[in-house]
C-alpha cells in the first residue's frame, strides 16, 4: 500500500482507475458483512460485489454485462488489492505487533477520520478524499515533527529508568547550593 496508489481495472478495453479513499472505505465497511463478507464475495466471483466496487468510481451503462463480458476472473486480484488498501492493510510489508486495544474495521476507519480532522487539521472533505495510507503516513510525519520540536523518544526506544527520589532532589536542588541535613536519631 503506497501513498497515492490507485488500482486499474480493465473493462471492455477501457481502463478505470480506482482510488481507495477513506470515503470509499467507510462505504464498504457499511455493507452487510463489511470487509470480511466483501472479501469472501470477491473470492467467490460475485458479480454484484464487483459491480458495486466499480460503480463507486464510474457511472457505466450496462455495467454487469460489461463485467461479465470482460471475465469475472480478471477483476479478482485488482479488486482484492483495492479492498485491502481501503481497509488500510498493506500486504507488502511485515506487520508489527499492535499494542493496545483491537479495533473493528469501522472503528479503525473512524480513528483514521479523527486523525485526519483532529491531529492533522484537515477538513472533513480532505480527510475523506485521502487514502488510509496517506493518513497513516501523514500522522507519522506529524509525530516526527512533534518529536523534533518538543523532543522525545523515537518509536521503539526504551525510556530511561526513573531515578530514585534522592537523585531527583539532588539534581533539582544541587544548583541552588543547598545542603542535605541528616536527621539525628534521639
Amino acid at each position: 500500500m503506497r501513498v497515492g496508489e490507485e488500482f486499474a481495472v480493465f473493462l471492455s478495453g477501457e481502463v478505470l482507475s480506482l482510488r481507495p479513499s477513506l470515503r470509499c472505505a467507510m462505504k464498504l465497511a457499511d455493507r452487510p458483512g463489511g470487509f470480511p463478507q466483501l472479501i469472501r464475495d470477491l473470492q467467490d466471483g460475485s458479480l454484484t460485489a464487483i459491480c458495486d466496487l466499480i460503480a463507486d468510481h464510474a457511472s457505466i451503462p450496462l455495467l454487469p454485462n460489461r463485467v461479465f463480458d470482460s471475465g469475472i476472473d480478471a477483476f479478482r486480484a485488482p479488486l482484492m488489492a483495492y479492498v485491502l488498501a481501503c481497509a488500510g492493510i498493506d500486504m507488502e510489508t511485515e506487520d508489527t505487533p499492535h499494542q493496545g486495544k483491537s479495533l473493528s474495521f469501522p472503528e479503525h476507519l473512524a480513528q483514521l477520520y479523527r486523525y485526519g480532522t483532529g491531529w492533522l487539521g484537515w477538513t472533513p472533505e480532505e480527510t475523506l478524499d485521502a487514502t488510509p495510507a496517506e493518513i497513516i503516513e501523514a500522522v507519522k510525519g506529524r509525530a516526527e515533527m512533534m518529536r523534533v520540536i518538543f523532543g522525545g523518544k523515537e518509536p521503539g526506544e526504551e525510556p530511561a529508568p526513573p531515578a530514585d527520589l534522592g537523585q531527583k532532589f539532588r539534581a533539582m536542588f544541587g544548583g541552588f547550593g543547598t545542603t542535605k541535613i541528616e536527621r539525628g536519631t534521639e
